[in-house]
């Protein structure tokens, strides 16, 4: 069962920004990294823009390279 964001309920997925592993909630623009006890920074909007555009059917999207 999926970790979820504790103030929206939605899943909570992990990406790769700039090197760095994140956790954290797309709704919301909560992040963090793993196994820390809260989500507390947010992505600057360009990135959090670029990071929905690769959403899928709630899923992030498969690069085929």
């Amino acid at each position: 069962m999926p970790e979820l964001c504790d103030r929206c309920n939605s899943p909570l997925i992990e990406i790769d920004h700039y090197g760095e592993r994140l956790v954290g909630c797309i709704e919301c623009n909560r992040w963090s990294w793993r196994g820390s006890d809260r989500l507390f920074m947010e992505l600057p909007e360009e990135d959090l823009e670029a990071l929905k555009g690769t959403i899928t059917n709630g899923r992030l999207a498969r690069s085929t390279r």
